[in-house]
């Protein structure tokens, strides 16, 4: 590959992203490391027919259904109002309420509200989280502290660290809100790109530099890394996933 090829195929992908952003678009160009636990089997390992819970802005229509909700005990919150419009026509048939949220620190459900609590990647209040579980109701999270920056050890300049927190930090915040730690782990799984554009589609799609962000302006970037690329068969980075299970007390 030639600097402007390289060039030219990042810049289509950039162009990809913008004209409507699809993870399916990197199917076979990029793998991540499984996890070593399962987020969703630990949701249902505590989650019983009778149970009413709350998905805390988790962003997942098919995960939620996946639990296979009764109907009438299934809540989601959204932040985003149109998200939330969409949400509420797609789990109507389901039975699954939907409710925006305006402020996170004030959530739109009574105290004691819920059996079971869980987010996936979302914002969330360990003390209004707490607020709105029963007393012995469980909370989950799965969280991201963020990815490395470094592509097959090269540091991406300018990259930004966006994270929320560790596994540490949580379970202090959680215990500072009344609740007791049941479990928690924490994971450093390698992602690998198996082609520059994808590294440049994805960079737009996972959300992690800001909206200023331009192939253009990292053309001697994508250039030293796609020659890396071409040595090493791949690009390969670590991202920092941790979660929690933890109960009201």
């Amino acid at each position: 590959m030639t600097r402007e090829e390289c060039r030219t195929l990042c810049m289509a992908e950039e162009r990809a992203f913008y004209n409507g952003w699809n993870f399916a678009h990197l199917n076979g160009r990029w793998e991540e490391d499984p996890l070593p636990w399962d987020f969703r089997e630990e949701i249902l390992a505590h989650l019983r027919e009778d149970s009413v819970f709350l998905d805390l802005a988790s962003g997942g229509y098919g995960f939620l259904l996946s639990l296979r909700p009764t109907p009438g005990r299934a809540f989601y919150a959204e932040e985003d109002e149109q998200s939330a419009a969409i949400l509420r026509q797609r789990f109507a048939p389901h039975g699954v309420d939907v409710r925006r949220i305006i402020d996170g620190q004030d959530l739109p459900f009574s105290d004691g509200k819920f059996d079971l609590v869980y987010t996936r990647y979302g914002d969330f209040f360990p003390r209004e989280a707490a607020r709105v579980l029963k007393k012995g109701g469980v909370f989950l999270a799965q969280q991201s502290g963020g990815v490395s920056g470094l592509f097959n050890g090269i540091p991406f300049p300018g990259w930004e660290q966006r994270s929320a927190g560790d596994l540490s930090a949580l379970i202090g915040e959680l215990e500072d809100a009344g609740m007791q730690v049941l479990k928690g782990e924490e994971a450093y799984p390698a992602i690998r790109f198996r082609d520059i554009g994808a590294l440049a589609y994805w960079i737009h799609a996972a959300g992690w530099q800001p909206d200023s962000f331009g192939v253009e302006d990292r053309e001697e970037t994508f250039w030293r890394l796609a020659q890396s690329l071409e040595e090493e068969g791949c690009l390969l980075c670590r991202e920092h996933r941790f979660f929690v299970v933890a109960k009201k007390i």
